[in-house]
């Protein structure tokens, strides 16, 4: 099933906090194999105030979308969340 993850900052984070960690970390190797794996087929940076990322992934159930999240380092150090949505085919128009 497909999913969208929209991040947003955990509760008491700062945009700063969150810019300094991605100029200080980037993408993890465990980032960047969920790419590889195809368990996310594509992802956007966000632009504006609040820096973040969508992700878009092919997982078995949300459940499954909720580990491979709780596994990315921003998470795990309580920099960010995310906000997780079933969604269908995406459409070129």
């Amino acid at each position: 099933m497909r999913y969208m993850a929209n991040s947003r900052p955990a509760d008491g984070v700062t945009a700063q906090q969150i810019a300094k960690f991605i100029d200080e970390n980037g993408f993890s190797a465990a980032a960047w194999d969920l790419v590889r794996h195809r368990v996310v087929t594509e992802y956007a940076l966000k632009v504006g105030d609040v820096p973040g990322v969508v992700l878009f992934m092919e997982v078995d159930s949300a459940d499954e979308a909720t580990d491979v999240l709780n596994g990315l380092l921003a998470v795990q150090t309580g920099l960010i969340a995310f906000d997780l949505d079933p969604i269908g085919k995406t459409m070129r128009l």
